[in-house]
């Protein structure tokens, strides 16, 4: 009965919600066409990320299908310069990119400076806040990181751009597809998917169910999500796309490890968070419509506009509930132009976006996971808007000149109906003043397969609306500025040897100012704290990807042998960084320290094999080096190695049945890693900072069956 309710919400969802997709590319076809299906064995880069003079990492469903394929991080931490890491099993992520992301006390719980979009609607929201709890990462086809500032495109976000997409249904094919997982420690999924696509329409529903009972005591995860996409085609000149989303989630906390149990690889959870019953529960719902049209040969328009609610529930370990209602909506209109001459070119992209986000906060003491009195109660709206636009002009000899910029608006309000008479009301208004963030590159490319660009940018990323307040003080701190970030990049990707052999190359330096940083609260006792702007942050860096096609033809017996590595150096330290502003002898300098949470050094080896009668195995082999902790730089994380493979066999009877069986294998050497360290600004000798990955290896197996009428 749960299946059919969540299917029968989804569809009568279709009828009355928006959602919204968004083009991040020029389309210069005479007319609209639906997209086609990627193809993952291919080595060449895709033309439109060979030709943006900008580092963009790319995951195809190949990438996803390495591993279980129900994590991002499996997939996204093979890719140069960025880490993801979760605080529980199946959430609380957060992504590093060059080092910008790991800030002390905001970002240990959810995802901060950089913007993720699934199928074009955000999961970011109008503070910078990105929750990626109800996000189905199974059913993903494809996944785009825009590494570094992209606000001339996309507002906030020093870090960079996530881009998501959905599994796309085989073109003028209908299919049924039943999948099913199951793995140590109580791990088991289900997909249930139905997709069609003729040469006007396309659609897909799915429905996934997931149940894992953890290698951790009182880490347990479930989660149902419903799913339908669609893209309808009108004539030659108008497309439609539908994306709706369902999900429910619950995560169990165990709260974090110090340095004792950790190394010596216990089983055990925070009692205080086992006592409150910990954990974060989230039922979300999200979906949009986007419509493009073809005025003429060189000029379209896509609009959309979309919606997001969600209810949050969270027990922490410190006595407390909350409570929290979410709205967030918004659209985003973008005119794409492109004409070209004898010997030159020009192409442009400009609109405007808006998102507004309303959040009913309450929080609640709570004993031994009874709810007790209500402790506060704030309504906080945040609302950003922005004008953009971007012009890239085609020279002779395959020079390229891009410059863009956006104009950014940002307020918050926050309402406090707890304090609403007494002296210590956190209610505040906050306008920020107007950021302009330009963008400028060149490019050359050579042969139609190198390019060789650089590229200056600037991004900015704003404060939450936790950092405004002042809890201490009961007082918004409305003197708070947005971090500001400018980069810049010089790199090269492109491929040899028929294609066989491609690469990406990019080095950086990415200087943030105005850091947002926890400092004490003047006269308040030890271990009072408010957020302030102070110091500079400057990440410098190296990356690089190979990837090798030595055999890539189905007629061969050897079908596919892809090595590939990816490397990353990040020199990540502060300036002018101080633990106050009192410049007396309390106040600690950590200029010239290492940035907290940053592995300096990351590896990637892997290898693709697959041979003509079906047979495929990957494997990966993984490094990463030990990260600073504190500011003061006194504890570290260790470096960890993990070794992961997949074997499996999928064969199509006729031109109806096919089936895809396989087994794998997580972390073989049994080495003690984590899925996520705390940061802290000075934590005590030995600090609750690691959440642990399993001590020892873990297995799993599944069977996917698809039919095709």
């Amino acid at each position: 009965m749960k299946v059919i309710k969540l299917y029968i919400i989804a569809i009568l969802s279709l009828c009355s919600s928006l959602a919204f997709t968004q083009k991040a590319a020029k389309d210069s076809t005479k007319t609209i066409n639906l997209r086609e299906v990627e193809v993952g064995t291919k080595a060449s880069l895709p033309d439109t990320i060979l030709k943006q003079p900008k580092s963009i990492g790319v995951i195809t469903r190949m990438d996803l299908s390495r591993n279980t394929g129900l994590n991002l991080q499996d997939a996204m931490n093979q890719m140069p310069s960025v880490q993801m890491q979760t605080r529980s099993m199946f959430g609380g992520s957060r992504i590093i990119i060059r080092g910008y992301g790991t800030d002390v006390f905001s970002s240990n719980f959810n995802g901060l400076g950089y913007k993720m979009y699934m199928n074009g609607i955000p999961i970011t929201d109008a503070q910078g806040i990105t929750i990626t709890d109800a996000i189905d990462f199974s059913i993903l086809g494809k996944a785009e990181v825009i590494k570094g500032p992209s606000s001339s495109l996309f507002g906030t976000g020093i870090g960079g751009v996530v881009q998501l997409s959905t599994l796309r249904p085989e073109p003028n094919s209908t299919r049924i597809v039943q999948e099913g997982l199951y793995g140590s420690d109580g791990l088991w999924r289900t997909n249930t998917r139905v997709e069609s696509a003729t040469d006007k329409n396309a659609f897909l529903i799915n429905y996934g169910h997931q149940n894992y009972d953890s290698y951790r005591v009182s880490s347990k995860s479930q989660k149902d999500f419903a799913t339908i996409t669609g893209e309808f085609k009108s004539g030659e000149k108008h497309i439609t796309s539908v994306y709706l989303n369902y999900s429910h989630s619950y995560e169990q906390l165990a709260g974090e490890m110090d340095s004792l149990h950790f190394f010596q690889k216990q089983n055990w959870a925070d009692t205080a968070y086992t006592n409150n019953n910990a954990h974060v529960e989230i039922e979300n719902f999200r979906g949009g419509v986007s419509h493009k049209v073809l005025f003429a040969r060189y000029f379209d328009n896509t609009t959309s506009v979309y919606f997001n609610g969600y209810n949050l529930h969270q027990a922490a370990g410190n006595n407390r509930l909350s409570s929290n209602a979410v709205q967030n909506f918004g659209g985003r209109t973008q005119f794409d132009y492109s004409q070209t001459w004898k010997k030159v070119g020009l192409d442009g992209i400009f609109g405007g976006e808006f998102q507004r986000t309303i959040s009913y906060n309450k929080t609640y003491n709570s004993v031994d996971a009874v709810q007790g009195t209500i402790k506060g109660d704030l309504e906080i709206a945040g609302m950003q808007y922005n004008m953009f636009t971007q012009w890239t002009l085609r020279l002779p000899l395959n020079f390229r000149v891009i410059g863009g910029a956006s104009l950014n608006f940002l307020n918050y309000d926050i309402d406090d109906y707890y304090n609403l008479a007494a002296s210590k009301n956190q209610s505040g208004y906050k306008k920020f003043t107007p950021v302009v963030t330009p963008r400028i590159a060149v490019e050359k490319i050579f042969n139609e397969h190198i390019t060789v660009y650089v590229d200056i940018s600037k991004g900015y990323s704003p404060p939450t609306t936790s950092q405004m307040v002042i809890p201490y003080l009961g007082t918004a701190n409305t003197d708070l500025k947005p971090e500001s970030g400018m980069q810049y990049e010089l790199g090269s990707k492109g491929s040899f040897l028929k294609s066989r052999l491609t690469y990406q190359f990019a080095i950086f330096d990415l200087m943030i100012s105005n850091k947002l940083v926890s400092q004490a609260v003047p006269g308040a006792p030890a271990g009072t704290n408010m957020t302030v702007n102070a110091g500079k942050q400057e990440n410098r860096g190296a990356e690089l990807s190979l990837m090798y096609s030595l055999v890539n033809d189905d007629r061969k017996v050897l079908s596919l042998l892809r090595p590939y590595i990816t490397y990353t150096y990040l020199n990540c330290v502060y300036h002018d960084y101080k633990s106050n502003n009192n410049n007396n002898a309390s106040t600690v300098d950590y200029s010239g320290n290492k940035a907290v949470g940053v592995s300096p050094n990351v590896f990637n080896v892997g290898v693709d094999l697959a041979v003509k009668y079906g047979l495929y195995i990957n494997a990966s082999f993984q490094y990463v080096d030990k990260e600073a902790l504190n500011f003061l730089n006194s504890h570290y994380a260790p470096s960890y190695s993990l070794l992961n493979a997949k074997i499996g066999y999928q064969h199509t009877f006729g031109n109806h049945f096919g089936f895809n069986v396989y087994a794998g294998g997580n972390n073989l050497t049994n080495q003690l890693y984590y899925t996520m360290v705390f940061v802290n600004a000075n934590p005590p000798s030995n600090p609750a900072s690691f959440m642990p990955g399993p001590y020892k290896a873990t297995f799993y197996g599944g069977l996917t069956l698809s039919y095709k009428f």
